[in-house]
């Protein structure tokens, strides 16, 4: 397994069978004073690594030691840190999966810790938050998300619940609770529950101009991160007509940090099993940073963090090179045409780790347009970034599937405008990262190495302009 250990972050280095206990997962971003301090969960612990920039960062070192089996916090879960009259506070997730079933005791509880300096935590062995089961069931409990609410002028903990009846795994819910202090909390309502979800895990909710945003991730179907839109913050919430994701089905656990200019989403790429293409997707992976924009219509997009990009500055060759099809170059760029079939042309090799910059631009009418990722010259490897403009989709494929080896797609929708789009790639490793416009979806390939780039276009016209490669 490879990785990069600047733009997605893991603790420790990587290596081929790398075991799934020591990814890390459910970040947990707190900006202060100009440093992004990025909490994690690992080994049952919590970490945290600082960045300024989401591309350089520290060492990473413990923020809460996880306690015995005996001890309510016998395994740490996610939280968020919140910064009040100078005190840090640190709600958390206390796992103890010895107390199920047990008389006047809990699985779940949220409990907390606190800082002057973010870097040497006390736990508050008084704070001691239980399921409230007045309102809710009696299972989950957990995710505690600490936000400053201004239209309800009170500090607002939001809390993955269940409901306490409903149909079998139905019951996932948001609750809300308020307090004048961050010390003391009382019930509020229920946010959200829609009556769709198991649970709706690692809560975020914040607002952008004249909208309120809810963001969860569940494990209903897939490893998936959601948001839903409202005009307050009492709702109703909307789910957005387009696409309610921010990226594939690999990309979890994700919550939002903003520097007072910008929003990002800080989540975690899924593994798959034994490092293996057609292998299940394991908790906890590498970090994945993406900025939050708004659109126009109050729907929310992603696209590449400025530092990001910025860190690639090396250009690489990009030479023109045809391989099935018509493809010509001009000073402007190139002109593929292929209207009874698929034809592709090779651009230039992949480094490691590596960013590409183009803009498509396609006929109308024109099946599909896009990348051809790691490939060789017979493309007897590769994989493919699909532009399916007909279809309003992008998603990624790789190499020559047949009998037995029909796995899913990773997919996205878009809505393409004026039959062009700006798409990015970065590849690291196996980790590929696309942007096409403001949609995002990120994937991994683990049985081929590094290869070559090119274009491609299927029945139809391809046009490819302002086109860099380059590496940091």
């Amino acid at each position: 397994m490879k990785g990069n250990y600047y733009i997605f972050y893991t603790p420790e280095k990587q290596y081929p069978g790398m075991p799934h206990g020591e990814m890390c997962g459910d970040f947990m971003p707190f900006f202060w004073k100009g440093i992004y301090y990025l909490f994690y969960l690992y080994k049952y612990c919590v970490y945290a690594v600082e960045t300024r920039d989401f591309v350089s960062f520290g060492e990473p070192y413990l923020v809460l030691q996880n306690g015995s089996p005996d001890d309510q916090d016998w395994h740490i879960g996610t939280g968020s840190v919140f910064e009040h009259d100078g005190l840090f506070t640190f709600h958390y997730t206390g796992f103890c999966e010895g107390n199920n079933g047990v008389e006047g005791k809990n699985v779940q509880v949220v409990l907390r810790a606190t800082s002057r300096d973010l870097k040497h935590w006390e736990k508050d062995k008084e704070f001691f938050f239980r399921p409230d089961t007045e309102y809710y069931g009696n299972l989950h409990w957990r995710d505690p998300h600490v936000i400053r609410n201004e239209e309800l002028g009170k500090f607002c903990m939001l809390i993955t619940a269940t409901e306490k009846e409903g149909a079998y795994l139905r019951t996932g819910c948001t609750a809300v609770y308020v307090s004048e202090d961050v010390r003391n909390w009382e019930h509020y309502k229920t946010l959200y529950a829609p009556r769709t979800f198991i649970t709706h895990e690692c809560h975020d909710c914040f607002r952008m101009g004249d909208k309120w945003y809810l963001t969860f991730s569940n494990y209903s179907r897939w490893w998936e991160t959601r948001y839903r839109v409202a005009d307050s913050f009492d709702g109703p919430w909307r789910v957005p007509a387009e696409d309610d994701m921010f990226d594939g089905r690999e990309f979890y656990a994700a919550k939002s940090v903003t520097d007072g200019k910008k929003r990002y989403l800080v989540g975690w790429e899924s593994i798959r099993e034994d490092c293996r293409d057609n292998g299940r997707h394991l908790w906890g992976g590498n970090l994945m940073v993406h900025e939050i924009v708004q659109r126009e219509d109050g729907s929310l997009g992603v696209r590449l963090p400025e530092t990001i990009e910025d860190s690639f500055r090396k250009e690489l060759p990009v030479t023109l090179s045809p391989r099935q099809g018509s493809f010509a170059e001009d000073k402007e760029g190139l002109t593929g045409s292929v209207p009874d079939g698929f034809g592709w042309a090779g651009l230039g090799m992949l480094k490691e780790t590596c960013l590409l910059q183009t803009t498509l631009s396609w006929s109308e009418g024109t099946e599909a347009v896009g990348l051809m990722i790691h490939t060789d010259d017979e493309l007897r490897k590769w994989c493919q970034l699909r532009l399916e403009v007909r279809h309003g989709k992008i998603l990624m494929d790789r190499y020559n599937r047949v009998d037995g080896d029909q796995y899913y797609l990773d997919e996205r929708p878009v809505v393409f405008r004026d039959n062009k789009a700006e798409v990015k790639l970065i590849v690291s490793g196996n980790i590929m990262l696309v942007y096409v416009d403001d949609v995002a979806l990120a994937c991994r390939c683990y049985e081929i190495g590094i290869g070559e780039v090119g274009i491609f276009v299927e029945y139809g016209n391809v046009r490819c302009t302002q086109t860099r490669l380059l590496e940091q």
